[in-house]
């Protein structure tokens, strides 16, 4: 039986694994984002892309330090409005808002940290970025 998602709830970014999460609230919550797909460190070499991705996708440990750094800009020391959408690895993954009201999906993807993961971002009902 999987565990019930938590409520809304606010994320205090004190740390960032990788362009995609998991994002550390102060909680002691972990956060996924919801719907993209970055480099990561575990998959730095070889690289092994996701079937469902079709676009360019380039994991190195070069590229999974530039996305890791782009999302850390963008949220470390924020207060992120969270709404968990579903569960991978002991994280729950999570639609998020930037304080400045902006998706963080779309703003990691517009920052070139991310591309969006087509199956996730339409069951997570993520919609059209601005």
């Amino acid at each position: 039986m999987t565990a019930a998602l938590p409520p809304a709830l606010i994320c205090d970014v004190v740390r960032v694994h990788d362009g995609d999460g998991p994002l550390w609230c102060r909680s002691g919550v972990k956060i996924r984002i919801a719907g993209v797909q970055a480099p990561d460190f575990e998959r730095a070499a070889p690289c092994r892309r996701p079937a469902a991705l079709r676009r360019a996708y380039v994991c190195d440990d070069r590229a999974a330090r530039r996305s890791q750094q782009l999302v850390a800009r963008l949220t470390l020391g924020q207060r992120l409005a969270c709404q968990p959408v579903d569960r991978s690895y002991k994280r729950v993954v999570a639609r998020c808002t930037l304080p400045d009201g902006r998706s963080l999906s779309c703003a990691a993807i517009a920052a070139g940290a991310a591309i969006s993961w087509d199956r996730y971002w339409r069951r997570y009902g993520l919609g059209g970025c601005r």
